[in-house]
């Protein structure tokens, strides 16, 4: 989703663009206002994803309260209530690290219509998506009212402890022996594993775009100039 994002701010070289105007490129300042307004658009865009998708595990929470009123159904529903919560909490302050931009160099791409599959170009360069692994370590936002020790538990553990609840909560809808349209409703037990699982995705998904190989890009030019 990000990377598409930013394909869709550069505008892909056709047959018809000059070679030498694609060699001149823009001048610092240009680069550095297109650096600029990427990355404030990536990141404005990518926080106001994770907000509305953060409605998708709170709502099944919020709805599955009065089921905790009944014996019946209190511990499953609490069990429920931890897993949208914690999926909301994965999503919202423990963002996947970004994904880098690598790049190419136009002059680079043979003859063989490589030009315009997915690459842009800024000062005689293209842009490949991505091209460097994601870091390991995990990254999170800051967590009001928890020490930065208790949310680095939370960081390491709440994944796999929620998909631990989804699993057991689908292995007793399947005792139940409920149709899957009744365990993917409010209060059954295949919801909250169908709510992790887009959670999942999306945090793949909303991850934002990291523009250190641009701004060496805009660096290495400028010292050339020099």
């Amino acid at each position: 989703m990000a990377a598409a994002r930013l394909r869709r701010t550069f505008q892909y070289p056709s047959e018809s663009d000059d070679e030498d105007a694609v060699e001149q490129g823009m001048d610092e300042q240009d680069q550095e206002n297109l650096i600029s307004t990427l990355s404030s658009r990536d990141t404005s865009t990518t926080r106001l994803y994770t907000l509305l998708l953060s409605s998708l595990p709170l709502a099944p929470a919020v709805f599955q309260i009065p089921l905790l009123l009944r014996i019946s159904t209190a511990i499953p529903s609490l069990l429920a209530i931890a897993s949208f919560l914690a999926s909301a909490y994965a999503l919202y302050f423990l963002p996947l690290p970004p994904v880098k931009v690598g790049i190419i160099h136009l002059s680079d791409l043979n003859d063989s219509g490589a030009k315009g599959k997915g690459k842009g170009k800024v000062g005689g360069y293209g842009f490949n998506m991505p091209t460097v692994p994601e870091s390991p370590r995990q990254e999170r936002q800051p967590v009001p009212w928890i020490s930065d020790d208790v949310a680095d538990q939370l960081a390491k553990y709440i994944v796999p402890v929620n998909a631990g609840i989804a699993v057991l909560l689908a292995l007793l809808e399947l005792v139940r022996g409920r149709s899957w349209s009744e365990g993917v409703m409010v209060g059954g037990g295949y919801l909250p594993g169908v709510v992790l699982s887009v959670v999942l995705w999306a945090r793949r998904e909303l991850r934002v775009m990291d523009m250190s190989e641009l701004e060496k890009l805009k660096i290495g030019s400028s010292a050339k100039d020099t």
